[in-house]
C-alpha cells in the first residue's frame, strides 16, 4: 500500500514538472511573424545596414568673384594720349598749301605734330615728312627711324625714305637697327649691311663699325 502511494507521489511530481518546462518553451518561443520578421527585414531595415557614414552637410559659402593674387603684377594700362590732334588732316592741309614756308619749315612743323598723333596718321604723315626733308635735315627722321615702339607701318614708311638717302646717312641709321634686338627692322638691316660690307660679324658691333667707317672712306658719296 506504501509503495503504491510513493508511486502515484512520483508521477505527479513527473507530471509538474514536464508542465513547467513546457510553459517556458512557450512562452520563450517567438511567434511565426517574428520568426518571418528576424529572418526577413524589411526595406528600411535593410537600408539602414547597407548605407554608408552619413557626413555631416556644410551649406555652400556664397559665390564671391575671384581676386588678383596680392603677389601678381596687374597689367596698368597706359594713359592716352591727353594732347592727341584730331583735326590733323586740316592742319596738314594747311600747311601743305601755305604759300610762303619752304618745304624744311613745313617738314618742320609735320615733325613737331608727329608725336601727338594716331597710329594712322602717323603714318600718313610719315609719308608728307619723308619727302619734305632734304638730306641735311635728316637727323630728326633718324631719330624715328630708331624707334622700335612706333608701329610697325609707320616704320615701314621711314625705312623705305632712308633706303633711297646718300650712303653716309643710310648706312649708319642701318646699323643703328641692326644693334636693336627689340627693333621690328633689325634684321632687314642687318641683311642690307652685309650686301654693302660683303662681311658677316654676327653681334661683333665693334668689327661693323670698323669695317663700315672704312667702307664710307672708300666709298664717299
Amino acid at each position: 500500500m506504501r509503495k503504491s502511494v510513493l508511486a502515484l507521489v512520483g508521477v505527479a511530481v513527473v507530471i509538474v514538472i514536464a508542465g513547467f518546462i513546457i510553459s517556458r518553451r512557450n512562452n520563450s518561443s517567438p511567434s511565426p511573424g517574428e520568426m518571418v520578421s528576424r529572418t526577413n527585414p524589411g526595406p528600411e531595415a535593410r537600408d539602414s545596414t547597407n548605407k554608408g557614414p552619413t557626413l555631416p552637410q556644410h551649406p555652400k559659402p556664397p559665390y564671391r568673384p575671384s581676386e588678383p593674387s596680392p603677389f601678381t603684377n596687374p597689367v596698368i594700362p597706359s594713359p592716352p594720349n591727353q594732347n592727341l590732334i584730331t583735326n590733323w588732316e586740316e592742319r596738314l592741309d594747311a600747311i601743305l598749301t601755305a604759300q610762303d614756308k619752304s618745304d624744311p619749315d613745313k617738314a618742320k612743323e609735320l615733325i613737331e605734330m608727329f608725336p601727338n598723333l594716331s597710329p594712322e596718321a602717323q603714318e600718313e604723315i610719315a609719308h608728307h615728312i619723308s619727302n619734305l626733308t632734304p638730306d641735311e635735315n635728316y637727323a630728326p627722321l633718324g631719330r624715328f627711324l630708331t624707334n622700335s615702339t612706333l608701329p610697325e607701318a609707320v616704320l615701314d614708311v621711314f625705312t623705305e625714305d632712308v633706303l633711297n638717302r646718300p650712303n653716309s646717312v643710310k648706312l649708319p641709321l642701318l646699323l643703328d637697327l641692326a644693334r636693336d634686338p627689340q627693333h621690328p627692322k633689325a634684321s632687314e638691316a642687318k641683311d642690307i649691311l652685309e650686301l654693302f660690307l660683303e662681311e658677316d660679324y654676327g653681334n661683333d658691333w665693334t668689327k661693323w663699325q670698323a669695317k663700315l667707317d672704312q667702307w664710307l672712306k672708300d666709298n664717299p658719296d
